[in-house]
């Protein structure tokens, strides 16, 4: 990594707010949560922050991480994003409400601005979300959904327990998404269903028919192959292991509960695959079985490239809930 250009791009940033040095961020929580858990909350997101930036200014590649401040899963979280991408926060202030995670699961305090500095200039700006356990300390962070998202699925609860569940799906999906910039190999084969059906489509260049040889057409058509878990675990392992980077990006997420087994849900989103060898962008389309409200599982996982024949693939051939049977 070159540190030298980050620091010059980091200082070249708008300048702080006078009194306040450019490598500090400081978060101050307005709704939420009570004393004094409020105060530690604000100061550990406080150091995790001002630490992304002092690590970068410094030239330093290790980034620094006070015992205090997180759990031991919260650390290693960071420290797996970290070596993925470096990253910058490109404000000096932060001011948020806390949300409450439900009885005895913490908090959370979403809408963090960071840069990612391994990705490509346009991907580069993102948004953090951070838990904390119920005394503040940090316990998970994630690359969130685009905000107003958030706000679509979580306004479109029907009941409590719909509600809930979308909340479920919206930080499942972000914690998800991040287990691949983190490579978390672990996670990601925990939240996959040991009989999960798992489609991609690929396209294919056809020759069409014609008289003459030297005229001869192609067109492109979408080809399908299903894999086992197993197999795709296994795959999932070498392009982890042949990238230093790998980002996600997810874009018109929309999530469907099915008609009649309601603890079924389909989420659809566009995909935005970024890594050091390969770039694609496509639709993902997740099944989330929440029989086990506790540990929802992915009973089906699809990919499609988003155009092929030089045009954008229609809406309706994505796929979705209703093409598969429960």
């Amino acid at each position: 990594m070159d540190y030298k250009r980050l620091i010059l791009l980091f200082l070249v940033l708008p300048v702080a707010i006078s009194g306040f040095s450019q490598m500090d961020v400081k978060v101050r929580i307005e709704d939420g949560v009570d004393e004094p858990v409020k105060q530690v909350i604000e100061k550990n997101a406080t150091h995790l922050l001002s630490s992304l930036n002092s690590t970068i200014i410094s030239g330093k590649s290790r980034l620094k991480l006070e015992d205090d401040c997180y759990t031991k899963e919260g650390k290693e979280c960071m420290k797996d994003l970290w070596e993925s991408s470096a990253m910058i926060c490109p404000v000096s202030f932060i001011t948020e409400k806390c949300l409450s995670l439900g009885e005895g699961r913490g908090y959370q305090i979403r809408n963090i601005p960071v840069e990612m500095l391994a990705a490509d200039d346009d991907q580069q700006e993102q948004e953090l979300v951070i838990n904390f356990t119920s005394s503040g300390a940090i316990h998970n962070v994630m690359v969130a959904l685009e905000s107003h998202r958030y706000m679509d699925i979580i306004s479109n609860g029907v009941s409590v327990v719909d509600l809930i569940r979308r909340q479920t799906i919206i930080e499942f999906i972000e914690n998800f998404r991040t287990s691949y910039n983190r490579k978390d190999i672990d996670y990601i084969e925990n939240v996959f269903s040991d009989q999960a059906l798992i489609i991609t489509g690929n396209v294919v260049k056809v020759k069409e028919n014609s008289d003459n040889m030297m005229q001869a057409m192609y067109s492109e058509k979408i080809q399908y192959s299903t894999s086992s878990k197993q197999e795709y675990i296994k795959k999932l392992k070498r392009c982890f292991s042949r990238n230093a980077y790998i980002n996600l990006k997810f874009e018109e997420l929309e999530v469907v509960r099915h008609p009649v087994k309601d603890h079924i849900y389909g989420v659809t989103l566009k995909q935005h695959w970024n890594s050091t060898t390969y770039s694609d962008v496509g639709y993902l389309f997740l099944m989330i079985d929440f029989t086990d409200p506790e540990y929802p599982c992915i009973q089906v996982r699809t990919w499609q490239p988003d155009k092929y024949n030089g045009k954008k693939i229609d809406r309706d051939e994505v796929f979705e809930l209703a093409d598969f049977e429960m």
